[in-house]
């Protein structure tokens, strides 16, 4: 059995955020015959990920929330929460950063705004995240898996260093251009991808992985085989086994089904 993990922003979708589902389902059908595991790796709640992949779940591995849940199939093998306490300071201290323009908790059931939130910020967010309410953050009953932040552009990495230095136990991840993820520390998109082989026997050298951001960069250098994107930061090129075509073209079906032997 051979693992194949593609992040999904810059990497999998095309550039309207989206994928050609008949093409996706004969591609699975040529991994059922070889063996082989499609497996979503995202910074995106589970819920989002299983409405994005609807009719597919019981086909395919998931790795949400940027390696704090994994899925197989339908069943979840792993997941890895945030303590009211711990999250409820990141949220604060994250949101007192001057150019923070919004933040959400992330859950099982639901996404977590401040009653205060942009509603610019509420709408854009959506494509990521489902069941998103504006509330009194400490009145969340829901599992917490992380915390997610959207910065001013230009300042993101700056602030990224900043949250790295006073939260110890906690690690602060771009995921986007504007966008990063406060997740436990040692949970990554590769902590999640080496829970999913050990669950199915599965050994690093069995996984193809493929990606274009910082938030990929665990699960590449994880993973036997390491592909980027032609579109790609130059710190995950620096990484990679193959840089192949962009986002935008389909690079990743092309390769995989170029693996799998797909007639599509």
């Amino acid at each position: 059995m051979k693992i194949l993990a593609t992040d999904m922003d810059g990497t999998f979708l095309d550039h309207h955020g989206t994928y050609d589902k008949a093409r996706l389902d004969s591609l699975l059908d040529a991994c059922e015959a070889k063996d082989y595991v499609f497996t979503v790796a995202s910074g995106r709640a589970l819920l989002a990920l299983e409405e994005l992949f609807d009719g597919f779940v019981d086909r395919i591995a998931i790795i949400a929330e940027n390696g704090a849940l994994v899925q197989y199939k339908g069943q979840v093998l792993f997941e890895s929460k945030l303590e009211p306490k711990d999250y409820l300071e990141i949220a604060d201290t994250t949101l007192a950063l001057p150019t923070c323009e919004g933040i959400l908790l992330s859950g099982r059931q639901g996404a977590y705004a401040p009653n205060d939130a942009n509603p610019a910020y509420l709408k854009a967010i959506k494509r990521y995240y489902k069941n998103i309410v504006a509330t009194d953050l400490e009145s969340v009953t829901d599992d917490i898996f992380k915390v997610t932040a959207k910065f001013q552009g230009d300042t993101i990495m700056e602030r990224g260093d900043y949250l790295n230095t006073i939260f110890e136990d906690m690690t602060a991840v771009t995921t986007g251009f504007d966008s990063m993820d406060i997740i436990l520390k040692g949970v990554d998109k590769g902590f999640g991808l080496y829970h999913l082989c050990k669950e199915l026997g599965r050994q690093a050298s069995d996984v193809v992985a493929f990606g274009d951001n910082l938030n990929d960069m665990e699960m590449l250098t994880f993973a036997g085989r390491v592909i980027a994107m032609g579109n790609a930061r130059d710190k995950i090129k620096a990484v990679a086994d193959e840089v192949i075509g962009h986002h935008k073209d389909g690079a990743v079906f092309d390769y995989m089904e170029g693996l799998v032997g797909s007639d599509v």
